[in-house]
């Protein structure tokens, strides 16, 4: 999927796909070389509050370009006037009819108010949402998801637009524009930063563990030394008992010889 920015648009690769009936409206997708028609916003600032967008009846973000810079704005122009004319040039085969340029032209309800003299654009785009749930993501510089709550008035933002068709009611039709992603650029100082991962210094701990460790070593060392230490002299108790068991056995032999020798003297 490739995200275009404005500066990158080129009119001639949009396609218009013939209006199909979705219930009460008719509904031409919109794509961008057979792929879905995605925009990045340049950096803007907010003009509403995230509460007041997901808690009022108008869910639509409104915001500014940093600078004077018209570039966006003319972009979207330019891209009005090519819906309108497509409309125009289709018109027979879409609905059947031949319907006047001016008909067609009063009848598209134009994605950004003109600007006033001696002021900024202010674009207006939607929120999807259900049930009060935001179904776009939401993320700061960090790349971390946050609540649309914590989106200021004041603060800057990049968006990414879903440009997905033209969207043909009874006495109207308009582009069916929503915001896909939007990127919140929180101030730098931020009152908690939470780390996603066990970062806790335990060298303190481990030192302490190995001590421990070493204390019951060198305990057991002890103890194995004192258990050789018995198993030699119990060894050499034995030997020595042996000794004395073969000095008995030889002086009992000896008087049996010498007992003989007298009787036969007798």
């Amino acid at each position: 999927m490739s995200i275009l920015r404005h500066t990158e648009l080129d009119l001639k690769k949009i396609n218009y796909k013939k209006p199909e009936k979705q219930g009460l409206i008719y509904y031409s997708a919109i794509d961008y070389q057979n792929n879905p028609f995605y925009l990045q916003t340049p950096k803007m600032v907010c003009k509403r509050n995230g509460h007041e967008i997901s808690e009022g009846k108008n869910n639509n973000l409104e915001m500014e370009p940093l600078n004077v810079d018209f570039s966006f704005y003319d972009a979207f122009v330019n891209f009005d006037e090519l819906n309108v004319k497509k409309t125009f040039e289709n018109n027979k085969d879409w609905f059947g009819k031949d319907i006047p340029l001016e008909i067609i032209d009063n009848m598209y309800k134009r994605s950004n108010k003109p600007v006033k003299k001696d002021s900024k654009p202010i674009f207006s785009f939607k929120v999807p949402m259900t049930k009060r749930i935001v179904q776009c993501q939401i993320y700061d510089q960090k790349k971390t998801c946050i609540d649309l709550n914590q989106l200021k008035e004041g603060t800057e933002i990049v968006c990414i637009l879903h440009l997905k068709g033209l969207k043909f009611m009874k006495q109207h039709y308009y582009c069916d524009i929503y915001i896909s992603q939007i990127k919140v650029f929180l101030d730098g100082d931020h009152k908690y930063t939470i780390l996603d991962s066990y970062s806790f210094n335990d060298i303190e701990e481990e030192e302490n563990e190995l001590k421990e460790l070493e204390k019951d070593l060198m305990l057991d060392g002890d103890f194995l030394e004192s258990i050789r230490d018995k198993g030699t002299e119990r060894n050499k108790i034995k030997g020595e008992l042996d000794n004395s068991k073969k000095m008995i056995e030889d002086h009992e032999n000896n008087i049996k010889v010498l007992e003989n020798k007298l009787r036969e003297l007798d």
